[in-house]
């Protein structure tokens, strides 16, 4: 699978340390999909930076939960189904699944210039007068940056203090002072060229879903989604007591998301209880919403993009569709495989420059090894 070009909201550095620890989990060893996770899941909490994982598993509608390590370092105490991670960009998938049913209910076009649902004129988004359009912002090709204003400069700080510098520039960030950023942003290339991962095309879809149907992004989400599905422990980003202390691969804790107005990119906070739910909903292509969420708005060579969910299609000719997402001090991956009615989501409380895609590791190694039994 390609992953070099899945960015997470933000990076930290990998340290690798050899030695071995025990492992705390509920696995009760017993049936073959029982000893393939606990291989998997043993050899990833070897890393002594790590903290805590849980997995859930949809297998022909059927599920599953495994959890590992702890909540808290220090502590004894083992995560559950319902323990609420930070999922950061695989929010992404969410605020597609939304932008689906405002496309096929008519709401939105998908070819609209992004400018007919801003409030002020921005004469800046476009390049030799082509406009960004709304698929532009669904697969990362819209030119506009990461994050407003431009963070390049912070990213070049010792990476400890990234976070920290981050969490305290973002705290008073307001929506007002988002849009008067982006006058300031600059397009260099022709939209839907090229790939340029964006943070802020998300949180602009969001607003989009917000001004067509009235309702918060918040209230969006619990309609369309999680109250239809009963994934009553979804929340979008609050300072909420029950969500989990994160960490760096250092052992340090890191502060959580920022601000609301990053809701859209990468702010809801979920359990693997929940997200069993939510693969087992995306599994169901003949679903009208389902299917547009995961349909290409353009050609690839490499993996190709749907509504945020990336796509990636093996030599065995299986397909995965896919989101991973990381913050500072949390790392996950949802992965759902239709052809074989199953999906994985592996969520954990720390995070490092090598976490997600390790976590992907866990998830394609249990579809190759379940689909041998």
């Amino acid at each position: 699978m390609n992953i070099k070009t899945l960015l997470p909201l933000f990076f930290a550095p990998f340290v690798l340390n050899a030695q071995t620890k025990n492992t705390a989990t509920d696995n009760r060893l017993v049936t073959e999909l029982d000893k393939m996770v606990q291989k998997e899941a043993l050899a990833y909490m070897q890393n002594p930076a790590r903290v805590g994982i849980s997995i859930g598993i949809i297998r022909d509608g059927k599920s599953y939960f495994y959890n590992y390590g702890t909540t808290e370092i220090g502590k004894s105490e083992l995560p559950t189904s319902q323990s609420l991670y930070e999922i950061a960009s695989i929010t992404k998938t969410f605020t597609g699944t939304l932008l689906a049913h405002a496309s096929v209910d008519g709401k939105i076009k998908m070819d609209d210039d992004i400018r007919k649902y801003l409030k002020e004129n921005y004469p800046n988004l476009e390049f030799e007068k082509h406009p960004i359009t709304i698929a532009n912002l669904t697969n990362h090709s819209s030119g506009l940056p990461q994050f407003l204003p431009d963070q390049s400069e912070t990213f070049k700080k010792p990476m400890d203090s990234v976070a920290m510098a981050l969490a305290d520039f973002y705290k008073n960030y307001s929506k007002k002072k988002f849009y008067e950023d982006l006058h300031h942003a600059k397009i260099d290339f022709v939209p839907g060229t090229q790939y340029k991962y964006s943070n802020v095309g998300t949180q602009i879809v969001g607003d989009i879903l917000e001004n067509v149907y009235h309702k918060s992004y918040g209230e969006l989400l619990s309609e369309h989604i999680t109250k239809p599905l009963k994934m009553t422990h979804t929340i979008v980003g609050t300072n909420s007591t029950q969500l989990l202390t994160c960490y760096n691969e250092k052992g340090k804790v890191m502060p959580r998301n920022f601000t609301t107005i990053f809701a859209p990119a990468g702010g809801i906070q979920s359990t693997t209880g929940d997200l069993v739910k939510y693969m087992q909903y995306h599994l169901n292509d003949s679903d009208k919403y389902v299917k547009a969420s995961h349909t290409p708005l353009v050609k690839s060579e490499e993996d190709r993009i749907g509504l945020y969910w990336r796509i990636h299609t093996y030599e065995d000719g299986t397909q995965t569709i896919y989101h991973t997402g990381g913050t500072f001090g949390f790392s996950s991956i949802l992965q759902i495989y239709p052809s074989k009615n199953m999906g994985v989501v592996v969520l954990s409380n720390e995070s490092d420059g090598e976490s997600q895609g390790i976590l992907q590791d866990i998830a394609d190694n249990i579809l190759r090894n379940s689909s041998k039994k």
